[in-house]
């Protein structure tokens, strides 16, 4: 068996899968390369032939899903239902109302970063959206709400990540696949008990402030912060996460939380739902996720641990 490894783009992010394989095994790297790409493809909102982008677009009525819609589907109305609503990717309009209507390397480059309309104005739109709950799945095909749209980027990932785990390199014994703040890790690097993640701080992203070591379990690490995916124009500053509550990027005291989960998928909702619901209620919603484990870092450069977090650290 040799580490083997391989790095690209996709989703925004950038790639790397690292695996212990056999000679015979080295394909799976590749293979892995058209999955996410294909992925990336079909349910990106900003590819206009995208299996997304036609249900967005569909009038609404009986509409049929493919298999992997319908489990982002499925596992996105079960994730609203755990997070109390935290966790809801139809806040679409609000990403598109803030200006995030493209890819973010477009937005730099074409310096369009936020449009006109005020918060009240996005507010008003906003509630008026149609809901997740509205929709029902049967098998592959669901009845879609006129006017329902979905942005799956706070799934994707996480959801993708942990299919080629799982899926791809279900047989590999020891892996790492990370998508940009999204990471899959089974198994143990070379020469040790787990793998050794390094959390950047992420005021001086440059710098690593201590690592997450896995002990050789299989686990989900996700970071989601507002210091990365942001714009702005004037005195007028935007983020990408975006309140469900209000229709507007959240407001408060946190930077960024890296979560501990079972899986990719749940540690990147539940990063996202810590961060939104701030640090109270974010601490008491991880505390309750079996397996979880969170770290809060704030805007002021403090940071804090969930109770089960202090079991994953390792400093140098």
């Amino acid at each position: 068996m040799n580490k083997q490894w391989k790095k690209f783009n996709a989703l925004g992010s950038e790639i790397i899968i690292v695996a212990n394989l056999r000679e015979d095994q080295a394909s799976l790297l590749d293979q892995a390369e058209r999955i996410v790409i294909d992925f990336e493809k079909r349910f990106s909102r900003f590819v206009a032939e995208s299996e997304l982008s036609r249900f967005n677009d569909f009038a609404g009525g009986e509409i049929e899903l493919s298999e992997t819609m319908a489990q982002l589907l499925v596992a996105a109305k079960d994730f609203n239902l755990l997070t109390g609503g935290i966790f809801d990717p139809t806040i679409i309009g609000g990403l598109e109302a803030i200006g995030y209507n493209r890819r973010f390397d477009e937005l730099n480059q074409a310096a369009v970063l936020r449009p006109s309309a005020n918060s009240a104005q996005i507010r008003q739109q906003f509630f008026h959206r149609p809901r997740l709950d509205q929709l029902s799945i049967s098998g592959n095909k669901t009845i879609k709400p006129a006017g329902f749209r979905l942005d799956l980027g706070g799934i994707g990932k996480g959801y993708i990540v942990d299919f080629l785990s799982h899926g791809l390199f279900g047989g590999i014994v020891d892996c790492w696949i990370s998508a940009g703040g999204d990471l899959a890790v089974k198994g143990s690097d070379q020469n040790m008990t787990g793998w050794k993640i390094g959390v950047q701080d992420p005021h001086t992203p440059e710098r690593e402030i201590f690592s997450v070591w896995t002990k050789g379990n299989d686990c989900g690490i996700a970071t989601s912060g507002i210091h990365k995916r942001r714009g702005g124009q004037g005195d007028t500053l935007w983020h990408h996460l975006i309140d469900p509550r209000t229709g507007i990027p959240v407001v408060n005291n946190i930077l960024a939380v890296t979560v501990i989960s079972p899986s990719a998928e749940q540690a990147d909702v539940f990063a996202k739902t810590v961060l939104i619901l701030g640090e109270s209620k974010g601490l008491e919603f991880i505390e309750r996720q079996d397996g979880s484990a969170a770290i809060i870092f704030f805007n002021d450069g403090g940071m804090t641990f969930s109770k089960q977090a202090l079991n994953y650290i390792k400093r140098e």
